[in-house]
């Protein structure tokens, strides 16, 4: 267990190593040894509970970690940041038999990943039938990242009564699950990232980390969905970084700007989220991404040609930008962005 400076120095000497392979691993794929390091540093437990060697970092002390990871090398950010959604979900299930794994996924010696993006969707692409001792789970999940390092896959479906179903199996194939091949992303491309074709999927009872009316899930999901995910400003922060020698007034108006909203939107995710609040995280989410591309593509127009090259991070970092203007979008998050995007403050007005 470590303390939260503790967290972020360790995080920040892995910075300088990250930075300069992050190239190489968007091109041939995150790998084992990296996550070996990132797991030795206690970053797999930092959102933990102290009970399983966790450390129950702040809000801040994460943010603070997942920025500093995403700006060096965001496709090992990703297959990290998968991890965390299971860790808090085991710690608040009602399904104590298996918070037995905490304790390994605390010290990183089980890797987690999630499958239920489609949830976001009108219509979800993976069910679950009962059949007497539990479910078969059937359909497609479009996306799940860090196959082949991961052990254990949070996979989401609907139940035939509308509930959705969180449940916790091997991430290996078969027995009702097969991926496909990677996907070739045009960003993350070294996340080991594939579909997952489940074709009866048994799920026993005491799989299940949530249970819970489709709507009611769909509520909280869009509430927590509508923070800021820390790593697009780590995106942002890098590369505004960079921006500093090359175009230094313009570093100066748009870091002005991102440190206004990025302060704003953390200090709004410090507080639990309202239905009321909603709209005020989306907008100022909605903001800093579409700041994110701005910084990215103003440092891509100050190095001109050479910022095409696979070697400059420039273009990397571009690439991700745009990658979180989709990343765990829901219809609220899709729509705020396209408000911001069309609105008459769009652009340069931003960084005023």
């Amino acid at each position: 267990m470590l303390n939260p400076g503790d967290l972020v120095a360790l995080t920040e000497a892995l910075v300088p190593d990250l930075a300069a392979g992050a190239g190489r691993v968007d091109r041939e794929g995150v790998e084992r040894a990296t996550l070996d390091r990132l797991a030795g540093a206690g970053l797999y437990g930092i959102q933990g509970p102290r009970s399983a060697g966790g450390s129950e970092a702040s809000g801040a002390t994460y943010r603070r970690v997942a920025e500093l990871l995403a700006g060096a090398d965001g496709n090992t950010w990703l297959v990290w940041f998968q991890h965390h959604p299971v860790v808090r979900m085991l710690a608040g299930s009602e399904n104590t038999d298996l918070q037995r794994w905490l304790p390994d996924l605390c010290a990183g010696r089980a890797r987690a990943g999630v499958a239920f993006s489609h949830l976001r969707s009108a219509t979800p692409t993976i069910t679950a039938r009962a059949n007497g001792a539990g479910w078969r789970l059937s359909g497609r999940q479009p996306w799940c990242t860090g196959w082949g390092l991961i052990d254990l896959l949070l996979v989401g479906a609907v139940t035939e009564d509308d509930q959705v179903m969180l449940a916790l199996v091997p991430a290996a194939a078969g027995g009702g699950m097969q991926p496909t091949a990677a996907l070739s992303l045009a960003a993350m491309n070294g996340t080991r990232t594939v579909a997952v074709e489940l074709d009866g999927l048994a799920v026993a009872p005491t799989d299940v980390v949530l249970l819970a009316p489709r709507p009611e899930w769909a509520a909280g999901d869009a509430m927590r969905a509508a923070n800021v995910q820390p790593s697009a400003v780590g995106i942002a922060l890098a590369a505004l970084d960079a921006l500093r020698s090359r175009a230094p007034e313009q570093a100066v108006l748009l870091g002005a700007a991102l440190a206004d909203l990025r302060e704003r939107a953390y200090d709004l995710a410090d507080q639990p989220p309202t239905p009321e609040d909603t709209a005020e995280r989306l907008s100022l989410t909605a903001q800093l991404l579409r700041l994110g591309v701005e910084i990215t593509s103003t440092l891509v127009v100050s190095l001109g040609g050479a910022a095409m090259t696979m070697s400059e991070p420039a273009q990397r970092w571009a690439r991700e930008a745009t990658f979180h203007l989709v990343f765990a979008q829901t219809a609220g998050l899709r729509s705020a962005v396209l408000a911001a995007t069309t609105s008459p403050a769009a652009g340069a007005g931003l960084a005023r």
